[in-house]
């Protein structure tokens, strides 16, 4: 009987999936029906066998025949007789005139082809047959099916009725396989029930979040449809059995109650009381449950270090499922702080083949960032995170150009990503306001008193080590994939952090860089034109794959470097290092001038050229050129002026769209700040020349002239 209880096991968990994926909305044919009626037999064969296990087993007749010996009149024979039984045996439920009345109606009713009025037809005759017997038939997972269906295309009215139908059972509904997926429906769609429904679980939050099918109504109630009061209400069950039974309608918070000596130990005592039964639990994945999250926060957030270290042994096999939430990554990050080296190393192997993915998390990634500020084994943290960030993957990234090469694919995921790429200049740059926020940089300073006393090794050389080893290969992707990096917005910051902080030989990546310059946009886009070869087949995942790569660059795959706002502005950036009050930036400045210069020197004219025909819109190439000027030596600049002159005296700047773009501009910047009235943009009058705001061009003219 151990397998006929696991394949009806499996049967429900099956059954389950098709509620929560809704497949039952979908239009179905005569092959679906013949597939549910199939599962229905087994369902009552397997009820019908687990009623007689402990009879014992018939002998078989002399004069009976196998199964395989028979006709196929006479196996139709004995189907139509078992059909006839199971018909029997259903009929003698109270309910089964109306569940299969009902069912018959829901069969149409779930059709999406139906019109409104069909619908509300067929809501009419169904609601007449389950009006007053709702909870008579809301356990049996075919007749869930059509209570689920009745609240989704029912009215409000017949919704609400329904609702209140219900009403004392939810709690136990909350429990049943199938019985759950009513309440889903009740507080997705009944609106003015949802505080009922919700209220009937106060009291019973902390044995119903241990229920494996109760705790994913609970976490449902308190993340998506709980207002600030209701979801307090679900969360101080966990500070103490007073909390549970005397409700308040005022919003209690956390810190309020803290501010309590007298309560303060007593809702710590029943938190970590809780939160061990809670994570103790052989087998609990709390990983969707932000319910638990928020009180695992809570408990770092005010215990003291003792308590904290002593909770960490509980939580340590659950940080690489929780750090995905905010509630969970703050736990993460208090953990690292507060734990012993055993305990981070222990923590850090469970990354195993998740780094990469917790990089481009929002919350995720700040757990990696303490990781860098407080693990003193450096050697851990390399050949556990970064190498994980570094190691060759199979191809999926976004980057154009890098679809069949499987070097460093892992790292160009990671650094165009909006968030991952916050995980490499920290490496880099460390805590450049200009990358990081004020309240993110708060956040990582909340830590450092916390590491004072739990870390012993330097933070500066800590910091250097990871530099070290993160260097080379950034290195060699910025110069490997130079243009597509420096025109994607999100990386090109990398790009510039690479070239100032990294450490290591730098001379192939400014060469690198300055050669993507090369050309005009002619030549480029000549070079760039896909060319399929004669006998190359035609492969629709590749093509997929492809498009799926390209959809992020789509509008800047053919697009200059020099034309790209992006790119234009990190060459221009990088061109100002020359004026750094660091010697070895100074050096990269003047290097990649140089480099630059050998580049575009060509095709200097024809930038200009280009410039001048749209001097509003190509204000980026003007400036970088404008910066090459004012920064490089004598030399180069006598040359730049001395093959310009004779263009010069010829140029005609055309500024034809400079009032219309400017209109649009102020259009966009005027924004209604909280309702207020609308504010003029300021003019910044040190660009002003006479009264008239100069261009990119006019400027780099300009100081040509001078």
């Amino acid at each position: 009987m151990a397998k006929k209880n696991t394949k009806k096991e499996l049967k429900e968990e099956i059954d389950e999936m098709e509620y929560e994926n809704d497949e039952y909305n979908d239009e179905y044919d005569e092959e679906e029906l013949k597939n549910d009626e199939e599962m229905e037999e087994e369902e009552e064969e397997e009820e019908g066998e687990d009623e007689n296990e402990t009879e014992a087993k018939k002998p078989r007749l002399d004069n009976q025949q196998p199964k395989n010996q028979l006709t196929p009149e006479q196996k139709a024979a004995n189907r139509q007789a078992q059909k006839q039984l199971k018909n029997e045996r259903k009929a003698q439920n109270p309910s089964y005139e109306i569940i299969s009345e009902a069912k018959g109606i829901w069969e149409t009713l779930r059709l999406k082809r139906n019109t409104k009025d069909e619908r509300k037809e067929l809501m009419e005759r169904l609601m007449n047959i389950i009006r007053g017997r709702v909870q008579e038939i809301i356990f049996k997972h075919d007749a869930s099916r059509i209570i689920q269906c009745a609240v989704k295309y029912g009215n409000q009215s017949q919704r609400s009725e329904i609702a209140k139908e219900l009403k004392g059972r939810y709690v136990e509904l909350s429990k049943s396989v199938y019985g759950r997926f009513i309440i889903s429906r009740v507080l997705a769609y009944c609106t003015e029930e949802r505080a009922s429904v919700i209220s009937e679980f106060y009291g019973k939050v902390l044995k119903l979040i241990k229920h494996k099918e109760a705790s994913l109504i609970i976490e449902e109630a308190y993340s998506q449809y709980a207002n600030a009061t209701q979801r307090t209400a679900l969360i101080e069950e966990f500070y103490g059995p007073e909390f549970a039974i005397f409700k308040t309608k005022e919003n209690r918070s956390i810190e309020q109650l803290m501010a309590q000596p007298i309560k303060k130990e007593s809702i710590l005592k029943h938190l970590q009381h809780t939160l061990t039964s809670i994570l103790g639990k052989g087998g609990w994945d709390i990983t969707s449950h932000t319910i638990v999250h928020r009180a695992l926060m809570e408990y770092f957030q005010y215990a003291d270090e003792r308590s904290i270290q002593s909770m960490i042994e509980f939580v340590k096999d659950h940080i690489v499922h929780i750090l995905h939430t905010r509630e969970g990554a703050y736990a993460a990050r208090r953990a690292f702080l507060y734990g012993t080296p055993k305990e981070r190393k222990y923590i850090i192997k469970t990354f195993k083949s998740y780094v990469a993915k917790i990089a481009c998390e929002q919350y995720g990634h700040t757990v990696l960032l303490t990781i860098f500020d407080c693990v003193d084994d450096t050697t851990l943290v390399q050949k556990s995170i970064l190498s994980e960030l570094t190691k060759k993957v199979k191809p999926t990234t976004t980057i154009i150009g890098t679809e069949e090469d499987a070097e460093n694919v892992g790292l160009i995921n990671v650094i165009t990503n909006r968030w991952g790429s916050r995980v490499a200049l920290y490496l880099l740059s460390h805590r450049e306001g200009k990358y990081f926020s004020p309240s993110d940089i708060k956040l990582l300073e909340e830590g450092d008193a916390i590491r004072a006393t739990t870390s012993k090794k330097d933070p500066e050389i800590r910091r250097k080590e990871l530099l070290k080893a993160f260097s080379p290969p950034m290195i060699e992707i910025c110069t490997k994939y130079a243009e597509q990096l420096m025109k994607d917005r999100v990386s090109s910051p990398v790009v510039y952090e690479t070239l100032r902080c990294a450490e290591g030989e730098k001379d192939e990546l400014i060469k690198s860089i300055a050669n993507v310059t090369k050309g005009t946009i002619e030549e480029y886009k000549e070079e760039h034109v896909e060319k399929k070869e004669e006998d190359e087949y035609f492969n629709a995942i590749k093509k997929l794959a492809a498009e799926k790569a390209e959809a992020k660059f789509v509008e800047t795959e053919n697009e200059h470097p020099l034309v790209s706002r992006t790119s234009n502005q990190l060459i221009k950036n990088i061109i100002m290092l020359s004026k750094s009050e660091k010697e070895e930036e100074q050096k990269i400045g003047k290097a990649f001038i140089e480099a630059f210069y050998e580049t575009i020197k060509d095709n200097l004219t024809y930038w200009v050229k280009y410039c001048a025909k749209d001097a509003f819109h190509t204000s980026g190439i003007a400036y970088a050129f404008l910066a090459l000027l004012e920064n490089a030596d004598k030399s180069i600049a006598k040359n730049i002026k001395s093959s310009l002159k004779p263009v010069i005296s010829k140029l005609k700047i055309n500024k034809e769209n400079k009032t219309l773009t400017n209109e649009n501009n102020n259009n966009k910047k005027r924004k209604r700040n909280g309702g207020g009235k609308a504010q003029k943009p300021k003019i910044d009058k040190s660009k002003l020349d006479g009264g008239e705001y100069l261009t990119g061009i006019e400027k780099f003219i300009k100081t040509l002239k001078n």
